[in-house]
């Protein structure tokens, strides 16, 4: 992670996207993307000029679960949860380690619950489709870089339910991680509508040689 050299505390708050200003979510992309290419290019040791950036993978890059603890095979940010009906923190990757020269950067999530079903007003998907997901917790080298309350995200109707974050999470190469969704309903088996907005940075030709 950057290290903070200025007075002012770090935040890690969830911003709802409907309260942001216009051209603020492009602006903290552009920081997050500036953020991951001079921590990964030094330690990479490859040109900038070599480096990709790109879209982030469930499977390939989080090494994330489909249903409880089966590893995902398809890139569906869907996940069910299974078991017992406790609420809790659950894991949605287990301890995984990250790839090698690859630089993973977190900055938000997206409540997708709207772009399921038919055709409804938005209060009557919400209410059809309830939030299984209250919390992401995001760990990373064994300690705990954000808990983003999705609850913030999902108390509006006005424009896309969302939130960003202006301090984005980093997972640099080979590091530990582990990522939770806190589940909300006491259910035994739920389903997580919910997308980590994020991207990746590595060398030109491992994923994508344009």
């Amino acid at each position: 992670m950057a290290v903070n050299v200025s007075n002012e505390p770090t935040s890690t708050l969830l911003i709802p996207v409907c309260e942001m200003p216009p051209g603020s979510i492009s602006q903290i992309r552009n920081q997050v993307k500036d953020q991951l290419l001079a921590i990964a290019q030094p330690e990479l040791k490859i040109a900038t000029k070599d480096l990709i950036i790109r879209d982030l993978r469930w499977v390939e890059d989080l090494q994330a679960y489909s249903v409880g603890t089966t590893a995902a095979t398809i890139n569906d940010w869907t996940f069910t949860t299974a078991g017992t009906a406790t609420t809790g923190f659950i894991t949605i990757t287990g301890d995984k380690q990250m790839g090698n020269q690859r630089f993973v950067a977190l900055y938000g999530v997206r409540d997708l619950r709207l772009t399921y079903g038919t055709q409804q007003a938005a209060a009557t998907v919400l209410a059809a489709i309830p939030q299984a997901v209250s919390l992401v917790k995001i760990d990373v080298g064994g300690g705990t870089r954000a808990q983003w309350d999705l609850s913030k995200v999902e108390g509006t109707l006005v424009g896309e339910l969302a939130g960003v974050s202006p301090s984005a999470v980093i997972i640099p190469q080979n590091v530990l991680f582990n990522i939770y969704f806190y589940k909300s309903l006491g259910v035994a088996s739920v389903i997580a509508r919910v997308v980590l907005m994020g991207m990746v940075v590595e060398p030109r030709g491992l994923v994508i040689s344009p």
